[in-house]
Order: C-alpha cells, then sequence, then structure tokens
C-alpha cells in the first residue's frame, strides 16, 4: 500500500502540468535570407519582441497562439510574406493536466503560455531589394487597371476582383 502511494507521488512528479514543470519563455532566431541588418518585430499575445539586427535571437514569452514575424529594411521587402507567421503546439507536459491537473490545469498552462511553444525555432523570413517593377505603387496600379475599365479592355466585375487584389 505504502509502495503504491510513493509511486503516485513519484508519477505525478513527472507529468504535472507545464506550468509547473515547462519554461514558459523561448529563444528565436531570425534570419532575413543574403540580407543583414534587418529590423524584425515578432509579436503575439504576450507581447512584442525585437530583433534590432538579422540575423539575431530573442527571447519571447510562450503563448497559446501564433507568433507573428515582420522585418523592415530600407530598399527591401518581404520575398515570402507566407513566412511572416509560426502556429504555436501544446507542450507533451501540458497533457499531465488530464490525469493531475484537469481543466484548472489545462486553462492555468492556456493563459499563462507554458503549455504551448513553438517549434519552429528558427526562421527564415527572405528579403528582396526593391526593383523598378516591386516599386510600383498601388495608386498607379490602380489608376491603370481603371484605365483599363474605362476603355472597356475588362469588365467591372474584373477591375473589382484585382482591385481588391491590390489593395489586399
Amino acid at each position: 500500500m505504502l509502495k503504491n502511494f510513493f509511486l503516485l507521488i513519484v508519477i505525478s512528479f513527472l507529468t504535472g502540468c507545464a506550468s509547473i514543470t515547462e519554461s514558459k519563455n523561448q529563444s528565436m532566431s531570425v534570419t532575413t535570407g543574403d540580407v543583414t541588418g534587418a529590423m524584425c518585430t515578432l509579436s503575439n499575445s504576450k507581447g512584442s519582441y525585437y530583433v534590432n539586427s538579422t540575423p539575431g535571437s530573442v527571447m519571447v514569452r510562450n503563448a497559446c497562439d501564433q507568433l507573428t514575424i515582420t522585418c523592415k529594411k530600407d530598399g527591401y521587402v518581404p520575398a515570402n510574406p507566407a513566412a511572416g507567421s509560426v502556429q504555436d503546439k501544446s507542450k507533451g507536459m501540458a497533457w499531465g493536466n488530464i490525469v493531475f491537473g484537469g481543466i484548472i490545469g489545462i486553462a492555468v498552462d492556456r493563459q499563462t503560455g507554458a503549455g504551448c511553444n513553438y517549434p519552429q525555432q528558427n526562421i527564415i523570413f527572405p528579403m528582396q531589394k526593391v526593383s523598378a517593377e516591386s516599386g510600383a505603387t498601388d495608386i498607379k496600379k490602380l489608376k491603370d487597371l481603371k484605365e483599363l475599365l474605362d476603355a472597356g479592355v475588362i469588365t467591372k466585375e474584373e477591375f473589382d476582383k484585382a482591385k481588391k487584389q491590390i489593395l489586399n
């Protein structure tokens, strides 16, 4: 009987909730491809974190939501804007709540961010130099599109669809 009780206590320490056993912070590295010296902001519901010059690293507070990345450097634009997010993932220790922490433990782990982390710790946010073509303003594109509409080359529906793409 005493042996079983001792075993139960040992198991409870090994499978405790993530708030007790896991760190709430994690290091994230950001590179911008061949471009160096960009300033990047990493944001989630727990705050914003800054890499003053790429390549670089920063400690972020884990959150059970998406981490958004934006990088800026004069004369450069994102080569792949979709690279600007990392989805969170539940930590293994958070599952200890099923046995010991219950609903309260799950809620605490999610609220504090201890139950989640970002599996992608090395973020590549590629940037490219602004070219004459990619540097064209949205206003110029919209004016050109309006001229095509006025000339009857495209329909109103085609205009609206293209306008939506430019503005988004």
